[in-house]
């Protein structure tokens, strides 16, 4: 929608019904932006903050909005749909946490409480781990303890600072995580539903006789899977979990840090199957011995996918993981490394029938041209690929108008091949009609007659 248009919808009430779509727009004129950033209304405001299309650098400008509302959308706003992380700068964490730490706002019959905000940038999935890091020199109290919980993961110098703190409350408690990494897991909860232990079973040393109660199956069944990655699990008990009847242990087994090939190839395990694009947790890069590129040329499927999913991946070895035999290592590399062929993305999509599939059609470089070829195909995925194609042809685009799948008829409407009498048409479809709406190609005069129909004046 031109500028224009967009403006005119942003006033009056329309404006707040516009803000679901304007949260998702992708591409959002200047012009636009400077009007939302300063709209009296929130929730315009919201819609910018939280729209993962719109330069961070733009969206960094609401990180201290006087609604503390606005500014947590900003920092924990979707993802953008290619999956990689677009980070706020530097300076705009930096000046989020000085208005999270300020004095308490609230809204409505509502409070946000420094802990709310403060979660929001803790559970982004876009905030680099430096920002976190970063909390150890922060002139905040509150931040500098918060900071104590991740000292597992603070460089060491970090932790001395941390013993030191002015503060004898920061001092005391990172003492104490110093003696908690140390210290075996004593208080564990056997009940057969618990699974709160996860996090403590697969990383705490445990006691010879815990661990013993776990590896035999004493406990709960599951906490033989959280153990079979614990580092600090004493050589026999790996071993005897490495010829666990359920899978997924020995899977867990077959990955674990100190194996060599030899002993990975030994373990009867089975890769899982690769169901959704974003279940990375399996797949982070974990304490391996060696280099991406080492764990690349593994003939463990797993390490692969580690690889995949890893930074610091050579090219050389990227090309080859993107032709890999195995679907997850093939689909990780297209969703996590820059630089894949086309071929490679187009390859991904069509042998990928799992969640969030859609997410290959926005990594840099996924093919636009040639895809309407796939008009005819079985997979409604590749058919809704030909709305990228802008030579696509205006019968194959009609024609699709009538796909049985819904997916299919939503995607084409939007395809600014639709001409524009048969556009007219669509837009009094209950069906078609919202997408028809956002088609390039709907002649400014008919935004204009849709919004005077809605009672928004013309100027400004």
């Amino acid at each position: 929608m031109p500028g224009e248009a967009l403006l005119r919808a942003l006033t009056g009430e329309l404006g707040r019904v516009a803000c679901n779509g304007l949260a998702e727009a992708t591409a959002l004129p200047q012009d636009v932006i400077e009007v939302m950033v300063g709209h009296p209304d929130r929730r315009v405001r919201m819609a910018l903050g939280g729209n993962p299309h719109v330069d961070p650098v733009q969206r960094a400008r609401l990180v201290a909005d006087p609604d503390r509302v606005v500014a947590t959308r900003t920092v924990d706003g979707k993802r953008h749909p290619d999956g990689d992380p677009r980070p706020l700068p530097d300076d705009g964490y930096a000046r989020f946490l000085s208005h999270a730490m300020s004095a308490e706002s609230a809204f409505g019959d509502q409070m946000l409480t420094r802990d709310d905000v403060l979660r929001s940038l803790l559970s982004s999935g876009d905030t680099p781990q430096h920002i976190y890091r970063s909390f150890v020199v922060r002139p905040e109290p509150e931040l500098r303890l918060t900071a104590c919980q991740w000292w597992e993961h603070l460089p060491f110098a970090d932790r001395v600072a941390l013993t030191l703190d002015p503060v004898r409350k920061i001092r005391g408690r990172a003492r104490r995580g110093a003696i908690e990494v140390r210290r075996c897991l004593t208080d564990i909860d056997w009940a057969p539903t618990n699974r709160g232990s996860a996090s403590a079973i697969s990383r705490s040393p445990l006691t010879r006789a815990d661990a013993e109660r776990i590896v035999r199956g004493e406990a709960p069944p599951h906490y033989r899977y959280y153990a079979a990655g614990n580092p600090h699990l004493p050589a026999d008990l790996v071993a005897c979990l490495a010829r666990d009847p359920d899978p997924r242990v020995r899977y867990a087994v077959s990955i674990r840090a100190e194996l060599t090939e030899q002993q990975r190839a030994a373990i009867d395990y089975a890769v899982p199957p690769m169901e959704d694009l974003d279940d990375a947790i399996r797949y982070v890069p974990r304490p391996l011995a060696g280099t991406p590129d080492e764990w690349a040329r593994s003939a463990h499927p797993g390490l692969r996918r580690i690889a995949a999913c890893s930074g610091g991946l050579s090219a050389e070895r990227r090309d080859a993981l993107a032709v890999d035999p195995d679907l997850g290592v093939r689909v990780l590399t297209c969703r996590h490394q820059a630089g894949v062929a086309p071929e490679s993305l187009l390859g991904g999509y069509r042998d990928f029938r799992g969640c969030h599939r859609r997410r290959l059609t926005w990594r840099p470089g996924f093919p636009t041209y040639g895809l309407a070829r796939f008009a005819g195909d079985s997979d409604r995925g590749m058919r809704e690929l030909v709305v990228r194609d802008p030579d696509a042809p205006v019968d194959v685009v009609v024609g699709l108008l009538a796909d049985p799948e819904r997916s299919v008829r939503a995607a084409l409407a939007r395809h600014p091949a639709v001409p524009v009498d048969r556009l007219l048409v669509l837009l009094d479809d209950p069906e078609l009609g919202p997408y028809a709406a956002r088609n390039p190609a709907l002649p400014v005069e008919v935004m204009h007659r849709i919004l005077d129909a809605a009672g928004v004046p013309r100027g400004r």
